[in-house]
C-alpha cells in the first residue's frame, strides 16, 4: 500500500464514482478505490503533472454538466457511504436497480461493515441509478458518451 506523504507535494485529487485519484508534482497518479492507497500510473515524460490534472479535473465537471442524472446518482452515493463502502452499494444497485430492498438487505442490514442507510435512502438511490442509466442509454443511442 501507497503512502501519500512519500510521493511529495500534491496537486489535486479527483473523484470517481466509487474511487478517488490523487495527482503529485513528481508526476505520481495514486488511487484509493476504497481498499488504500496504490500507484496507479504516472504521467508521461515530457508532460507537466498540473496540466494533466487540470485537464483530467476539466474533463470530469465537463461530464457532470452533460449529465445531469449521473452527477445526481454520484453526489447521492458520496453522501451516502464513505470510499471504503461505495464499490458495495454501487456494485448492489447495479446489479439489482429493481430491487431496492434487496440492495439494502445486502448494503445495510446487519453490523458490521455495512452502509448506514435507511431504505427510503436506498430507494432513491436506485431510483437516481435508473434515472442515470436511462441517461446513458440515451446519450449512447445518440452517439455520445
Amino acid at each position: 500500500m501507497a503512502t501519500l506523504s512519500k510521493h511529495g507535494q500534491e496537486i489535486g485529487r479527483i473523484k470517481g464514482l466509487t474511487w478517488t485519484k490523487a495527482y503529485f508534482a513528481n508526476g505520481d497518479i495514486l488511487k484509493d478505490s476504497g481498499f488504500g492507497w496504490k500507484v496507479w500510473g504516472k504521467v508521461k515524460a515530457g508532460m507537466n503533472p498540473e496540466d494533466v490534472f487540470k485537464r483530467h479535473q476539466e474533463h470530469v465537471e465537463s461530464v457532470l454538466t452533460a449529465r445531469p442524472a449521473y452527477a445526481t446518482y454520484k453526489r447521492e452515493l458520496h453522501e451516502l457511504a464513505p470510499l471504503s463502502l461505495r464499490w458495495k452499494l454501487h456494485t448492489a444497485v447495479e446489479a439489482n436497480p429493481q430491487d431496492p430492498d434487496g440492495v439494502w438487505s445486502d448494503c445495510a442490514d446487519g453490523y458490521g461493515d455495512n452502509v448506514h442507510a435507511s431504505i427510503e435512502e436506498i430507494v432513491n438511490l436506485t431510483r437516481l441509478y435508473l434515472l442515470e442509466e436511462g441517461e446513458r442509454k440515451e446519450l449512447a443511442a445518440l452517439g455520445t458518451k
